[in-house]
């Protein structure tokens, strides 16, 4: 039944911004409210503490403005966009799972790879390249592909060794990746278009990565001198283990990787696919924005399964597609329960907060703090938002989007592209280091571990990247 109501009213949703009418408005609305009291019951305590608490503000500001009830049940169905998106992007990583492709990435780490610093940074980089494809995939994907190559070189830590790959390396493309839904709200918030942030946010990304490889060096090298092991006996004793694990398998007669599903038997692609459909996806979405006046989100909404399906046909895959398509989904969205009633909950207060005019009161009040602090300092401010947000448990997507209402860029006399650029450093931060949002939650499931370790572990680079981003902002600001 909750399946049933969750993929109905995503689908009235993409009907109604295709062909606009009064009528699917109103069963958005309608659909988006049954959702929420359905959810609000069968959700756990803390989700439930915050659901109340965004329809409690949003059901009082109605009723202080005297809204009527239809005017209350109309505010419904605000954020089913992000939810829409939410539900529909894990639908393109079926393409990498039907084509095996970690399969011949595995293969490729314990023929190659010979010091653990190569293995962080070809982890964090694969990380960044999945992640930037497949969001919230790229982390089991990764940890499935790189783990069993953890054993082959004389890591000490190897969960954190590992967490910390894969998270910093996750983290860097939300900036930029159509297919994060934390890039699609700021650009929809700020009116500022994708394609006028990319020659900034993409560098600012890579600056990132190579940021975590040079802390993960430096590390390393610490680790090796204060145990009085050399870079050379490390790669020797790891090119010892390669080998003699390649005399293992041979001898065993068995294959490095074994397949356990229906394609087990179809051969494992080339991993140039996954570099060539980023690109590919990337100039598309960029060419439809272009050309279209679609907004940002509905525009990867309604992209992403014809060209996770049309990758699959390429690849022989198109049945398996569609098959595990029909399961996945539904699956999918009852997994989102908590998260449907947080962001309509949210996205009622918002809707609130806009017809009421709340929202006037809030930018007044950081325009009074930005004057007394001055723009500069102000500018800094912003991206501690998300971040202060996800420790006391709002998603990054969430906060953004509570946070965008107040922050109007031409009312606080900020530029918008600077505006967006500093929230989505703000974003990438709470990432790394919300003990509760998604990223930590699945990364602490597969290592066995506390959200909260993996939070730790992440304090040093969020640091270190948030300085870096700091001074980019500041010279940003002063070109502008």
């Amino acid at each position: 039944m909750k399946r049933l109501l969750f993929l109905a009213a995503i689908a009235i949703y993409l009907g109604s911004a295709v062909y606009p009418g009064a009528a699917l408005k109103w069963a958005v609305s309608a659909l988006s409210f049954a959702i929420v009291v359905t959810a609000f019951f069968s959700a756990g305590k803390f989700v439930r503490a915050v659901g109340g608490v965004f329809l409690a503000v949003g059901f009082s500001l109605l009723a202080l403005n005297k809204a009527s009830a239809a005017e209350m049940l109309r505010s419904f169905g605000y954020m089913m966009n992000v939810l829409s998106l939410f539900a529909l992007i894990p639908l393109i990583a079926l393409p990498i799972e039907l084509g095996r492709y970690a399969a011949r990435v595995q293969a490729a780490v314990r023929a190659r790879v010979r010091s653990s610093g190569m293995l962080y940074a070809l982890t964090s980089f694969l990380s960044y390249v999945f992640c930037s494809f497949m969001n919230l995939g790229a982390l089991p994907m990764v940890h499935q592909t790189i783990r069993p190559s953890l054993k082959l070189f004389p890591i000490r830590e190897r969960d954190r060794f590992i967490s910390r790959a894969i998270t910093h390396g996750y983290s860097m493309p939300v900036i930029w990746t159509p297919v994060s839904p934390i890039l699609g709200i700021v650009v929809e918030m700020t009116g500022v278009r994708w394609s006028a942030l990319l020659p900034i946010v993409i560098p600012l990304s890579l600056l990132g990565l190579a940021l975590d490889w040079a802390i993960a060096m430096w590390i390393a090298d610490r680790r090796r001198k204060q145990a009085g092991v050399s870079a050379a006996s490390e790669l020797s004793e790891a090119a010892s283990e390669v080998s003699a694990a390649a005399e293992v398998t041979e001898a065993s007669g068995q294959a490095p990787v074994k397949p356990a599903d229906e394609n087990a038997g179809s051969q494992a692609k080339h991993p140039a696919h996954i570099f060539a459909a980023i690109l590919i996806f990337n100039v598309l979405v960029s060419l439809l924005e272009l050309l279209t006046h679609v907004s940002f989100l509905l525009l990867v909404s309604m992209t992403v399964i014809p060209f996770a399906f049309l990758w699959s046909l390429l690849i022989g895959q198109g049945l398996s597609f569609i098959r595990r398509a029909r399961t996945r989904l539904p699956e999918q969205v009852l997994r989102m329960q908590d998260q449907f009633l947080v962001y309509l909950s949210a996205g009622f207060m918002i809707t609130a907060i806009q017809s009421t005019g709340a929202g006037r009161v809030l930018n007044s009040g950081l325009g009074t703090f930005k004057d007394a602090i001055g723009a500069d300092l102000f500018l800094l401010f912003i991206p501690l938002i998300p971040l202060g947000l996800a420790f006391v448990g709002l998603h990054p997507a969430v906060g953004l989007a509570l946070a965008a209402e107040s922050l109007d860029p031409a009312a606080l006399g900020i530029s918008p592209q600077i505006t967006a650029i500093a929230m989505l450093t703000g974003a990438t931060t709470a990432f790394l280091m919300g003990p509760y949002n998604a990223t930590a939650g699945i990364m602490a499931g597969l290592i066995n571990r506390s959200p909260y370790k993996v939070s730790n572990w992440n304090a040093p680079f969020t640091a270190a990247y948030l300085a870096m981003s700091t001074i980019v902002l500041l010279i940003l600001q002063k070109g502008g």
